[in-house]
């Protein structure tokens, strides 16, 4: 065999384990919510615990608020999209973390949800109290930072939340396997993360 073939050969094989790796790599373990105990709201009134209520679930996590004009309404459509595709795929769920509890109620969720058409059979909408929304948001690593306020002549408030665009994927024991790009993820890539966590025993 030529030395030029030799090369070539394991250059091939150099980069298919290149490949497996960084396939490995890319679901690895970041963090835990293990012994977390997040207690919020779902669009339905419940209350929940987060991670325990979904302990036995792949997770697909987004951070949004009802009243943002750009990247929320694309990261809801991005998690719809994965949702429509995985129909058939049992021990899967979505959520969006609310972080704006203050005007985001379990009604205006609810009503929300139904705007957008979600299939809210395995999509939990949560809220709750600031001081919890903002412990499992820093525990998730997501940044805010809310304008100024001002009010209208009827008094209601009108501000808008800046934030780390992030949508997060937890496997089955409530680890935390990998950030997307929540705008911007490629739903496809999703999907496959998605199946393999459900592979996962």
């Amino acid at each position: 065999m030529k030395r030029s073939t030799y090369i070539a050969l394991g250059m091939m094989i150099f980069t298919a384990g290149l490949l497996a790796v960084s396939g490995c790599d890319r679901l690895a373990v970041r963090d835990t919510l293990d012994g977390e105990a997040f207690a919020l709201t779902d669009q339905f009134g419940e209350e929940v615990t987060l991670p325990d209520t979904f302990l036995g679930e792949v997770l697909l996590v987004g951070y949004v608020y009802t009243h943002c004009p750009d990247i929320c309404p694309i990261i809801t459509y991005n998690m719809r999209d994965v949702q429509r595709a995985l129909a058939e795929e049992e021990g899967f769920r979505l959520i969006s973390i609310s972080f704006d509890p203050d005007r985001d109620t379990p009604e205006v969720l609810y009503e929300y949800a139904s705007n957008y058409r979600l299939d809210q059979s395995n999509w939990s909408l949560l809220t709750g109290n600031r001081a919890e929304v903002e412990s499992v948001l820093q525990k998730l690593r997501i940044s805010t930072v809310k304008t100024p306020t001002r009010f209208t002549e009827d008094n209601i408030p009108i501000y808008f939340i800046d934030h780390t665009d992030r949508v997060t994927i937890i496997d089955r024991k409530g680890q935390i396997r990998r950030n997307y790009l929540g705008s911007e993820f490629d739903p496809e890539e999703v999907i496959r993360d998605v199946r393999v966590l459900l592979n996962e025993s």
